[in-house]
């Protein structure tokens, strides 16, 4: 039955090594949208938006229709109203339905442009509300695929491209967005446009603006990039000592994963109903998370590390989302364990473990790549964040230090500004341990639950160890013999099979106990 089991995960495996859609997106091919400039205005009137977006293509094969995602309106009233879509030759006619928006696009390869008019009342994804001190804000939320609520736009991070917000906005807000601010004009009326531009591509889910009354600092640049805090006016000196504060957090990773790869790093207090946003080169964290004494150090460093994993180099398919979520969920327990100290780090992953074995006891049949899941907020889960980052802690003891960190340097650089799925990460590892993993991923990423084990030992040297669960897990173990004198001896196994059954050349007689995985460096059950 093991066997069987082997097989079958195999064949999952790398029937996701290929960008076809497994999470039930359809791709284009024949489409790769290269640049979106939004244009906005926003009042205190009402809570209506009104949008020009102006897109930039390139045509691959010749098409007669474009696909766009973008929510019309619906019977609440809320949603977008298209007035009209604009081509090289003239209008376009278009067909609106539901949450997409079809063109008549007659098109052979080659670059081309359109323009959208729009209206309405966002039913999602920009949220125009009051903060926590009673003042108006209009924040983006996008994550995972909120965008089209409010911008015509592919929303799948398949599909990445540079961007412009231009947002038109009363002169009280201050505006923030991707990139680099290009214009500030003030116009008649009390009302001022701001523009910036993100000339690195990205994904709709962390291309966004935040509109709101700040209190801005820019803090001292971190490794020449500018690093900045904006909040609200009401927690300015407790705000702005906590959000500098991630210049030293912004140069840990640089040091460790390499250069920031964008821009700026803007840290700004916002409405996102998550913890954090992690926007590329804007993070928008929740409005509780500033103190005035750095409490949300951890969440800091989680959104930091997505910039290097999940908006430069972002999952190709929303069920290899712990390409993003692990790796920032386990980068922030080593910047915890190189900043602070391996106890912090310990601490952190025994929460981890918590989570995980919580998660399991509702959910037994969860697992890290599960296909099954069509609700992409459901992809936020345990699994995804915890038990990938064991994963990856795992899988770094399993291979080496030196390896793992080459293969996630070599991972990065490689996928920078682009996409990929978890098999693109593995021959990276392979590459530099020489060792083959399929067995490994397969095993920890597409199986439920965790290996429990049996251990058992005698004075001769013979030492047997034994996983007794459901199915088997590969991993790499130490063993700790203790002894009459109270000195430790130590002896790692990789156990490739459900059991290991071996005599060690060791002299035991003087042993009192060996321990399995005294360090707790295993995910593991009973």
């Amino acid at each position: 039955m093991r066997k069987y089991l082997s097989i079958v995960l195999f064949f999952l495996f790398f029937q996701t090594g290929n960008l076809a859609s497994q999470d039930g997106y359809p791709r284009n091919p024949s489409v790769d949208i290269t640049h979106y400039k939004f244009e906005l205005k926003i009042s205190d009137n009402n809570d209506s938006l009104f949008g020009k977006t102006t897109i930039s293509l390139k045509i691959k094969q010749s098409i007669s229709q474009l696909t766009l995602d973008f929510q019309n309106v619906t019977e609440n009233g809320q949603g977008m109203l298209v007035l009209g879509v604009e081509g090289k030759e003239g209008s376009l006619t278009f067909n609106h339905k539901g949450e997409k928006l079809v063109i008549d696009l007659s098109a052979d390869p080659g670059e081309y442009q359109i323009g959208l008019s729009y209206k309405g009342v966002p039913k999602d994804g920009l949220i125009i509300s009051e903060n926590k001190h009673g003042d108006r804000t209009f924040f983006c939320d996008n994550w995972p695929n909120r965008a089209h609520q409010y911008l015509p736009v592919i929303d799948h991070p398949y599909e990445k491209a540079t961007s412009e917000f231009i947002v038109t906005a009363p002169v009280k807000y201050q505006v923030i967005s991707n990139g680099v601010q290009v214009e500030v004009v003030d116009l008649v009326n009390g009302m001022r446009r701001t523009a910036y531009r993100s000339y690195q591509q990205l994904p709709t889910k962390v291309m966004v603006f935040g509109a709101a009354r700040f209190a801005v600092r820019h803090c001292n640049a971190s490794d020449f990039t500018p690093v900045s805090a904006w909040v609200y006016p009401q927690e300015e000196q407790e705000g702005f000592s906590d959000y500098c504060s991630t210049t030293e957090i912004l140069s840990w990773f640089v040091k460790k994963i390499g250069p920031y790869p964008y821009y700026q790093l803007a840290n700004v207090q916002s409405k996102t109903r998550y913890g954090g946003m992690e926007n590329a080169g804007c993070i928008f964290y929740h409005e509780n998370s500033i103190d005035g004494k750095n409490g949300s150090e951890g969440l800091f460093a989680h959104e930091i590390a997505h910039q290097w994993f999940g908006n430069s180099a972002s999952e190709a398919d929303w069920h290899h989302v712990w390409l993003s979520e692990g790796f920032a969920t386990y980068l922030t327990e080593v910047y915890k364990q190189e900043v602070h100290s391996d106890a912090a780090f310990r601490e952190g992953m025994e929460r981890n473990r918590k989570r995980v074995l919580g998660y399991m006891s509702k959910f037994p049949n969860s697992s890290i790549i599960d296909t099954t899941i069509t609700n992409l907020n459901r992809l936020l889960n345990p699994c995804t964040y915890q038990k990938a980052a064991w994963f990856l802690h795992m899988l770094r003891n399993y291979v080496g230090d030196e390896a793992f960190w080459e293969s996630v340097r070599s991972y990065y650089k490689t996928n920078e500004f682009g996409n990929s799925l978890t098999s693109e990460f593995m021959k990276h590892l392979e590459q530099a341990s020489g060792e083959s993993l399929t067995p490994f991923f397969n095993a920890w990423l597409y199986q439920p639950g965790v290996p429990e084990f049996q251990l058992s030992w005698k004075k001769n040297g013979s030492i047997k160890v034994e996983q007794v669960g459901k199915y088997f897990y590969p991993v790499k173990v130490r063993l700790t013999l203790k002894s009459k004198q109270g000195e430790d001896r130590f002896y790692d196994l990789k156990m490739i099979e459900p059991v290991w059954d071996s005599k060690i050349e060791l002299d035991m007689a003087n042993v009192t106990k060996v321990i399995l995985d005294a360090d707790n460096d295993v995910l593991k059950g009973k």
